[in-house]
C-alpha cells in the first residue's frame, strides 16, 4: 500500500515538473511589442546629439542663467574622467540652454573643448586656451537653532 502512494507522489511530481517547464518555456518564447517605437537617431544629427531640450532642467539645476556677453562659455558641471583631462563637461554657450561636451570635441565656431578638470575646463579658440571655472556655490548653513520649545 505505501508502494502506491509513494508511486502516486512520484507521478504528481513527475507532472507538476512538466507543467512548470511547459509554462517557463511558453514565458520566455513569447514575444512581446514594445509600447514605443524604436526610432534611429541619424549620425551627425547635432540636435540630437546634444538633446539641447532636454537638458534646460539640468541646467537650471545648475544654476544656469542666461548671459549677455557674447561668445560666453559658461560651466555648469563636470564629469572628471582620471587625471589626464578627459571627460564631460555641461556647458551653456552665450545664454543658451546647456549641452555636454567631451573632451576634444568642438563647441562652437572655431572653440574645442581641450581639457576637462574636477574644478574646471580648458577651452582652445584659434590655439588660444583660456581656463573655463565652476562657479563657486556657498556653503549651506545647515540646521538654524530658533525657539525650542520644551516639552512640559
Amino acid at each position: 500500500m505505501t508502494s502506491r502512494v509513494a508511486r502516486a507522489c512520484t507521478v504528481l511530481l513527475v507532472l507538476a515538473l512538466g507543467a512548470t517547464a511547459a509554462e517557463w518555456a511558453l514565458t520566455f518564447s513569447a514575444r512581446r511589442t514594445l509600447r514605443e517605437p524604436v526610432s534611429a537617431l541619424v549620425l551627425g544629427n547635432q540636435v540630437a546629439r546634444s538633446q539641447a531640450a532636454e537638458t534646460v532642467s539640468i541646467a537650471r539645476l545648475f544654476g544656469a542663467q542666461p548671459s549677455g556677453e557674447a561668445n560666453s562659455v559658461r560651466l555648469l558641471g563636470v564629469i572628471a574622467r582620471g587625471t589626464r583631462g578627459k571627460g564631460i563637461a555641461l556647458l551653456s554657450l552665450d545664454g543658451q540652454p546647456a549641452i555636454a561636451v567631451r573632451a576634444g570635441d568642438a563647441i562652437a565656431g572655431d572653440a574645442t573643448l581641450a581639457e576637462v578638470q574636477a574644478d574646471r575646463v580648458l577651452v582652445s579658440r584659434s590655439g588660444v586656451t583660456s581656463e573655463v571655472r565652476l562657479p563657486s556655490k556657498p556653503a549651506p548653513q545647515g540646521i538654524v537653532k530658533s525657539g525650542i520649545v520644551k516639552a512640559r
